[in-house]
């Protein structure tokens, strides 16, 4: 588990799969009847988990298990690839569905999103303790890591995955710096586990992911304690949204009406929001209790 300390510390900065009956489908099979679904997932442990002996048992797995058994009038099928493919079988209207995306003004040209489906915890900047020293000077008052002036005057290399979309302003500030050789992009099926790799041996300097997701890698005690966390000073949003994503035509629109329906019926239950919970350690739990509380009554007002 991630040290209880970080998610102290986060708590103070942000207050100042396989179903039964269910087959896998590769994206070339997507001109189906309308009444076929295919469900693109991303290897993004544990947002979503497609294989291994902890299947199914990604949050968003778990989402979408309900979401499928309250959608019968549909065939469900299920994919696996990394989010660029995913994006691009969405814009070319084949008939599939994501159940794991960050709404962009990009992406809402041609994507039909649900209500937000899950309320989680922000990105985090994670590197090394050895690389302090290089990266101190960009930390501002309120102990924030500056991603902007770290990308533009030192001379260390993010990685971050090929598709893979930030909220809160961090988008922002990579689209600045898309073409600049500080960036690594890393394609591959998996989201963050070979970033993470590349890490630990030096080959980038520094990443960024969710705390959740460095805690599921990071199965080693020494591996852990080489690494630190740093929150982001262009994020400012205490919480991410994820979204169930579909097509932007009358196909997607109409599943999405449907996965709405599901939604307001379960997404404040104790049940579905453990499947968040699960990954959290016991401390960060009423934190985040908090922050989802406080979300659905803002939504409201």
């Amino acid at each position: 588990m991630l040290k209880t300390k970080i998610y102290y510390a986060l708590f103070l900065l942000l207050l100042g799969f396989s179903f039964p009956g269910i087959s896998f489908a590769d994206s070339e099979s997507q001109n189906k009847p309308a009444n076929n679904i295919v469900w693109y997932r991303a290897n993004f442990p544990p947002v979503t988990i497609p294989s291994g002996p902890e299947a199914g048992l990604g949050f968003f797995d778990k989402a979408t298990e309900i979401i499928v058994e309250n959608l019968p009038e549909y065939a469900h099928s299920f994919g696996v690839a990394n989010f660029k493919r995913i994006i691009v079988d969405i814009k070319r209207k084949r008939n599939v569905c994501c159940p794991s995306l960050y709404k962009t003004k990009e992406r809402e040209a041609f994507i039909s999103f649900s209500i937000p489906a899950f309320v989680v915890l922000p990105n985090v900047i994670i590197t090394k303790k050895e690389h302090f020293k290089k990266i101190e000077a960009y930390v501002d008052q309120n102990n924030r890591l500056n991603l902007f002036e770290l990308l533009e005057k030192s001379d260390l290399t993010l990685g971050i995955s090929n598709g893979r979309r930030f909220s809160g302003g961090i988008d922002e500030v990579l689209e600045k710096f898309k073409d600049s050789a500080k960036i690594y992009v890393r394609s591959g099926e998996d989201v963050l586990k070979g970033l993470l790799e590349m890490l630990l041996l030096d080959r980038v300097d520094y990443i960024i992911g969710y705390p959740i997701e460095a805690k599921y890698f990071l199965k080693t005690k020494s591996d852990f304690d080489s690494l630190e966390i740093h929150f982001i000073a262009e994020n400012k949003i205490a919480y991410t949204l994820g979204y169930v994503g579909c097509p932007k035509n009358e196909w997607g629109e109409k599943i999405i009406h449907s996965v709405n329906q599901v939604l307001k019926e379960y997404r404040q239950t104790p049940e579905y929001l453990n499947f968040y919970e699960y990954w959290l350690d016991d401390q960060t739990i009423p934190f985040y209790k908090k922050i989802v509380n406080q979300y659905f009554v803002d939504e409201k007002l």
